[in-house]
């Protein structure tokens, strides 16, 4: 039995699953494996037009230039090894701001707070509005 990853990648080729791995490996998107890939076989940045047409190539035609094939394969070599370190390829993860995590926190319990006002407003309401409820007025209590 084919495991979740060789399931949903059996009709790809090796190429497009190469680059599909090691993007996810680094964890970036396709475009900046690309990006990540020029710099390491030129040696400079790439400038996003020149890119895109071997990106849009990628895309469209499912063709992987040599270079970037070369980097994917660099990529799953380091990682089966367990020598990856993105940061040596110029990938930086940032861990979200003190501000941001207080803020959703804050959102959280707003919503919590929120949906138990809703629900001990409606445990209180008089006899006379809850009876109401009760009773059922769609077509299959008719």
């Amino acid at each position: 039995m084919l495991n979740p990853k060789e399931y949903f990648n059996r009709h790809l080729e090796q190429d497009l699953i190469s680059v599909l791995d090691a993007s996810s490996a680094l964890q970036v998107t396709e475009f900046r494996l690309f990006e990540l890939a020029f710099q390491d076989w030129y040696g400079k940045r790439a400038d996003n037009q020149a890119l895109e047409k071997y990106f849009a190539a990628y895309m469209f035609a499912k063709r992987v230039p040599g270079w970037v094939r070369h980097f994917a394969r660099k990529i799953l070599k380091l990682e089966a090894q367990g020598q990856l370190d993105p940061k040596s390829f110029g990938v930086w993860h940032r861990l979200p701001s003190t501000r941001m995590v207080l803020f959703a926190k804050f959102y959280t319990a707003s919503l919590i707070i929120i949906f138990l006002l809703a629900l001990f407003s409606v445990y209180s309401l008089p006899e006379k509005v809850l009876h109401l409820f009760h009773a059922c007025y769609f077509p299959p209590c008719y």
